[in-house]
């Protein structure tokens, strides 16, 4: 809302065309836009505010995006998709994925809308979620965007990372960028929780005992683990522990459709009402740190980087409910070594905490100082002399290893060189050598998932059933409305269900997968195994 209220006296002010707000996760876009409307007063057909983000078989891409215009498609159903493709509205809700995909896209209905973004206000809420793997590309972009467009950039966080302090220090940041001033008064008067951190790894079995005391001693408790695994494994272990049914157990994962995970936090919240509250222990993955408003009298988190830590914090004594400081413990679970090729970025920032916890036994984790000092050191450890890291956007495929979005888009000395080679010696004269289609064609946000199905919560077989009926523009409707009942797989998940012959066709028309009942739990969401027991091991 305040971010909002900025947007919309600046862009009186400045004569900006319109407001672009980019939110990392689609779990929340539709709560802003609900928020938006509600303040702008606009009902919810005012084409004032569009939504607009992309999943690949059920909304703006995939067989939707390709139907093409026809005599039988509604008039409003047109409107919306040239509204998604041009981005002309006034004000456009999206996410940190679509923008990026766009900005990186060599095709004409992406690029549609970055002309769109010149003379723009673009808000980037909750901008520590950004991807490491694609600072140094982001930076040029929105410094792209801010001084030659003409628009101006917005960075929203809690926990605010040291973007321009990259070795390319290529975020042009204004003269005084910090909308206010004197903050460092702030820090105490604000304060309403303390982190109190251990170097001293628990077991699962251990943190869930650990959790179970808080929550006793608290009345309620959050816990949050960095994997969807753990969080499974530390809910089972609660069950144990909670046998006599005192508390209610919540659990939270992306393994849940989008709708399933709102029930739950609908649940929390009426759970945690300060006026009425009751019992209750939640399990949560990373996704309750950022844009969830909740919250709890303890929290309990295993050890990742300061900055999610100081986010699970937010969701402790958020409201000042309690005018005693509450307590944020974090401790690291054991066996996590295995996850550190494939999560890590959250390897990675476990680490540097522990080094700063070692290098400032004394230090308050929850200050600027010390957040300034992990930002630090996480860009120096990925961050070369003029970049050439990790922070260029390196490209995943074999047959690119090595290049990086960043050099492509800029001299592209691989391919300058392999010119050469090609004409026994030849040189490359033109100035621009821009590999913008490569970019473009395999640069994604989030490549290792690569499925989404259809789960079976809620009204989604109703859905699916009502697809094979009616006219074109209600069809349309129905996949905007199974958007909430999907779940992405990782590709491993995928081949793991689809050989148990779990995911069948629900659709051909619309290319769309469902998953079978007995594979998603109320619990847990997609399961890979139909006996929970076996997740144990």
């Amino acid at each position: 809302m305040a971010s909002l209220n900025f947007a919309l006296h600046h862009a009186l002010e400045t004569g900006k065309r319109r407001i672009i707000y980019v939110i990392p996760y689609l779990s929340i876009t539709s709560q802003t836009v609900a928020t938006f409307r509600n303040m702008l007063g606009l009902d919810a057909d005012s084409n004032i505010v569009l939504e607009h983000y992309s999943t690949a078989g059920l909304q703006n891409s995939g067989n939707t995006g390709s139907i093409g215009t026809s005599e039988e498609e509604d008039v409003k159903e047109r409107q919306r998709k040239l509204a998604s493709e041009r981005w002309d509205n006034p004000i456009i809700v999206t996410t940190m994925v679509e923008f990026l995909e766009t900005v990186m896209s060599a095709r004409g209905t992406k690029l549609r809308k970055f002309h769109n973004m010149a003379n723009s206000v673009i808000i980037f809420d909750e901008i520590q979620s950004l991807p490491l793997n694609i600072i140094n590309p982001f930076n040029e972009v929105v410094s792209f965007l801010s001084t030659i467009l003409d628009s101006t950039i917005l960075l929203c966080s809690a926990t605010q990372p040291l973007l321009e302090r990259t070795a390319r220090k290529n975020l042009r940041l204004s003269d005084e960028p910090d909308l206010i001033d004197n903050t460092d008064g702030y820090e105490e008067k604000l304060k309403r929780t303390r982190i109190i951190a251990s170097q001293e790894s628990k077991s699962c079995e251990e943190l869930a005992n650990i959790i179970y005391e808080q929550a006793l001693r608290n009345g309620n408790c959050l816990s949050i683990v960095n994997t969807k695994s753990e969080a499974r494994k530390m809910y089972q272990c609660l069950q144990e522990l909670n046998a006599d049914g005192q508390f209610e157990l919540i659990h939270l994962s992306t393994a849940m459709c989008g709708k399933h995970r709102a029930d739950q936090l609908a649940r929390i919240k009426v759970l945690t009402d300060p006026h009425d509250s009751k019992p209750v222990i939640c399990v949560s993955t990373q996704l309750i740190e950022a844009g969830v408003d909740l919250s709890f009298a303890c929290v309990v988190r295993a050890m990742a980087g300061l900055d999610s830590i100081m986010q699970a914090a937010g969701r402790c004594n958020r409201n000042g409910e309690s005018k005693e400081i509450k307590d944020v413990y974090v401790y690291p679970l054991q066996g996590e070594e295995r996850f550190k090729d494939y999560l890590p970025e959250i390897h990675r920032g476990k680490k540097l905490t522990l080094q700063i916890m070692g290098e400032h036994p004394d230090a308050d984790l929850l200050s600027t100082g010390m957040l300034n000092e992990f930002y630090g050191m996480l860009l120096q450890s990925e961050d070369r002399d003029g970049g050439n890291s990790l922070l260029d956007g390196p490209l995943w495929k074999k047959e690119n290893a090595g290049k990086t979005i960043y050099e492509l888009l800029a001299y592209n000395e691989s391919q300058r060189k392999q010119f050469e080679n090609n004409t026994m010696g030849e040189r490359y004269n033109p100035f621009f050598a821009q590999a913008f289609k490569t970019v473009g064609n395999e640069y994604r946000v989030i490549p290792k998932i690569t499925h989404n199905v259809v789960v079976p919560y809620g009204n989604a077989m109703e859905l699916l059933d009502m697809l094979g009926h009616g006219e074109l523009r209600e069809k349309i409707a129905i996949l905007r409305r199974l958007q909430e009942y999907t779940v992405s797989l990782f590709d491993y998940e995928y081949k793991i269900l689809n050989e148990k012959h779990a995911i069948s066709i629900a659709s051909e028309d619309f290319d769309i997968c469902v998953l079978n009942g007995d594979y998603y739990k109320g619990e847990y969401g997609v399961v890979t195994e139909t006996d929970m027991s076996l997740l144990m091991i």
